[in-house]
């Protein structure tokens, strides 16, 4: 029984790495369509985004 979930884990933990890169590529790729685009990022206020304790 601890082999089969070593071997469930080991196979969660490749396929959750393999869905991180998947999501390096799209980022990539949008990104190079952006470009193609020549879309701009726009910057949006946010209260977040301020250093409160200063």
């Amino acid at each position: 029984m601890e082999i089969l979930i070593t071997i469930i884990l080991i196979i969660t933990i490749f396929g959750s790495i393999a869905a991180w890169l998947n999501t390096k590529v799209i980022l990539k790729e949008l990104e190079l369509i952006k470009d193609k685009l020549e879309i701009t990022d726009r910057e949006e206020s946010s209260f977040l985004k301020n250093d409160l304790d200063t």
